[in-house]
């Protein structure tokens, strides 16, 4: 399990990866102040992200029920969990307490469901095999009722594709081919510039025997110029190049 869900970069759970996953995101804009903190988290800069989960805490300091900037707070400890060596996990399960609270208060906020499923599958994914075994239920229920709270969740359908091709199959998880396929390619629909999916989708495709399309969409992906403006999305996708000898 060495991948995120590409919540997700390495094998079985880089979910995130992951999503990311990832990761990462993919998420709407956010009025007001909350558009700031998302957009400091989304730089992917580690200041940046320290500074918005210091603002968001003070604002918990002052309204513990703010059910989005919890669900942000939750967000933004899962990035600096994927930029720190150092308390990985500690800050992984920090953002899973937040992400627990904001689904309590935000109980038909897709957001909140879908930051607990990022950050139930990094905790799996940095505990090790076993345990992100366990966690890939939990985290799929969480995915599911993202989806089903907001149909349009593209990066919901991402996670999901990742997840199923990364899981071992039955009896002993839910990994599954044709249903990997089939979410990255809705994620793709929903979101069709967005590079990330493409990445996964092409992953998904060679994963079900395409290979021929999945390097054919992959260099499609490097040439596409918006891709040096992400350079750990560049790397990834330099390294799956080189793994598949383009």
């Amino acid at each position: 399990m060495d991948e995120v869900i590409h919540l997700p970069r390495k094998p079985m759970l880089k979910l995130l990866i992951l999503a990311a996953l990832v990761l990462l995101c993919i998420l709407p804009a956010h009025a007001g102040p909350y558009a700031e903190f998302d957009a400091l988290i989304e730089s992917k800069d580690v200041a940046k992200i320290r500074r918005a989960i210091e603002e968001l805490e003070a604002i918990l300091s002052r309204n513990p029920e703010d059910g989005e900037a919890l669900w942000l707070a939750g967000k933004a400890y899962l990035y600096l969990g994927d930029r720190t060596e150092e308390g990985r996990l500690e800050l992984f399960e920090q953002g899973k307490e937040y992400a627990d609270r904001a689904v309590e208060i935000l109980p038909a906020s897709p957001h909140a469901h879908y930051w607990l499923s990022a950050l139930i599958g990094r905790i799996g994914q940095t505990r090790g095999i076993l345990s992100s075994l366990f966690m890939v239920r939990p985290m799929k229920e969480a995915l599911d009722r993202t989806i089903e709270l907001d149909p349009g969740y593209a990066a919901a359908y991402w996670v999901l594709s990742q997840l199923y091709q990364q899981a071992p199959g039955f009896p002993l998880s839910i990994g599954n081919k044709k249903l990997a396929l089939e979410n990255a390619q809705r994620a793709v629909e929903l979101e069709p510039g967005n590079l990330e999916f493409q990445l996964q989708l092409a992953r998904a495709l060679d994963h079900n025997g395409d290979k021929d399309a999945a390097r054919s969409l992959l260099q499609k992906i490097q040439a596409d110029p918006e891709l040096k403006k992400d350079p750990e999305l560049m790397a990834e996708v330099e390294a799956q190049a080189k793994e598949w000898n383009l």
